[in-house]
């Protein structure tokens, strides 16, 4: 099937191309006691809510480092909350960021995919072709997201560097086409959007569009977040000729932590009813 195929499939099932990044903050978590407890119930509360609501996001991304960060204990919290989310159809993209030589590449893949089960994962891809095909030959179904162009402050000091009259991120592009065997995927930032257009217009252009994993989609009113709204993205998408539908908008704070815009409701109604906005905006 490939994985460009899996995803179209499951945001027609869901009905929406949200991800919802799974992010801990621990100072955020409105609850108490042993910090890898707090995580587990924060997430499982919300999958509830969201089971009583019969809405669930196309995907979620948790970002390994969180969970690494905190104990071994807390990554095999992580390890269960991929398995809840997958058993309602959720896909999962683990924000890992790998990159390196093939050998390593290879265990990494391995580690993703079986270890933790997750569908996709993020890699960084300046240690060229070799260092991604171990994830990409790994299993067509399973995705692989490169960094393309990110929205870090640092970005600039590379992706725009000019290659051949262009910016550095152009030639990355012309390598995941080259590469692509249905798999690869490419992380683009909503910060700005001009610039998101004349990307998604560089791939339709060359009659080879891959799935974007678009971080930084805002909702109005919950702090540390990056870009634009989801209106704002997918006109970004449309004006750029995309046609395919299989683009995730992420939200990672916006999602987590909306009981802060909206006190009336608890942390994890807070998160379904923005997961809804974000759905229909």
């Amino acid at each position: 099937m490939g994985f460009s195929n899996v995803l179209e499939n499951r945001i027609i099932a869901s009905g929406n191309e949200i991800c919802m990044g799974l992010d801990p903050v621990i100072k955020r978590i409105p609850l108490e006691g042993q910090v890898e407890t707090q995580i587990e119930t924060f997430y499982m509360n919300i999958l509830e809510e969201m089971d009583k609501s019969k809405i669930y996001p196309a995907a979620i991304k948790p970002n390994s480092a969180y969970y690494e960060a905190i104990s071994i204990e807390a990554q095999l919290v992580l390890q269960k909350l991929i398995q809840a989310y997958q058993d309602r159809g959720v896909l999962v993209v683990l924000d890992a960021k790998r990159g390196d030589i093939g050998r390593s590449s290879g265990m990494y893949a391995q580690a993703a995919f079986d270890v933790f089960a997750a569908d996709s994962i993020t890699v960084s891809p300046y240690m060229g072709e070799d260092s991604l095909k171990p994830f990409l030959d790994f299993n067509k179904n399973k995705g692989v997201y490169g960094l393309l162009r990110t929205s870090n402050p640092g970005a600039q000091d590379f992706q725009d560097l000019e290659c051949e009259g262009k910016p550095l991120f152009y030639s990355v592009a012309d390598s995941f086409m080259a590469w692509d065997n249905g798999s690869l995927g490419a992380v683009v930032g909503a910060t700005n959007i001009a610039e998101m257009i004349n990307i998604t217009k560089y791939f339709v252009d060359k009659n080879h569009e891959i799935p974007f994993l678009i971080p930084g989609v805002s909702i109005k009113g919950v702090a540390g977040q990056q870009g634009g709204d989801a209106g704002t993205v997918r006109q970004a998408l449309k004006d750029g000729g995309s046609t395919r539908n299989f683009h995730l908008l992420n939200s990672s704070s916006g999602l987590n932590y909306a009981y802060e815009a909206k006190p009336h409701l608890n942390y994890s109604q807070a998160c379904v009813e923005a997961l809804k906005e974000l759905a229909a905006n």
